[in-house]
């Protein structure tokens, strides 16, 4: 995680996929929801919309299956950082509110050092959108279940 938000991207994948084999030959979902949100981050930021969609949405798998609302909404939040990347910022603000919403339900919202991303995809949403454009879609996705928010628009 060190290596992607320095953006040695590939030292962060190098370190990354190895965990991943791991804990999927283990089943372990947890980890594999996290590890698959690291890569799919660092596609994104690559600018590999494909590639980073596919891994959020493998992501989004695992995490709804621990049944872990900050495991889902840390794929929420990758899925919203593609879709900016492909020009669907609407679509990225409603993930972002419903990604915090299922955050504060569980009393932890996330703490600012661990926002890198969200700072990062939140920022490019408004520039897209403008702040009220934007703070509307983002109150819209607060307002959805994070067990049925849909990954597309």
């Amino acid at each position: 995680m060190a290596a992607r938000r320095r953006g040695d991207l590939d030292e962060a994948e190098a370190h990354l996929r190895p965990v991943l084999e791991v804990h999927e030959e283990e089943g372990y979902q947890p980890g594999r929801a996290s590890v698959l949100a690291e890569l799919g981050f660092a596609a994104e930021m690559r600018g590999d919309a494909a590639l980073a969609r596919r891994l959020h949405l493998e992501g989004l798998e695992a995490s709804r299956g621990t049944g872990d609302p900050r495991a889902v909404a840390q794929a929420l939040e990758g899925l919203a950082g593609t879709d900016v990347l492909e020009g669907m910022a609407g679509n990225a603000a409603r993930l972002l509110g419903t990604a915090q919403a299922a955050r504060e339900a569980t009393g932890a919202p996330q703490p600012a050092p661990e926002r890198f991303d969200v700072d990062r995809i939140t920022g490019a949403a408004r520039a897209a959108l403008g702040e009220e454009r934007f703070a509307a879609l983002h109150e819209e996705g607060r307002n959805r279940s994070w067990e049925e928010a849909s990954p597309v628009p």
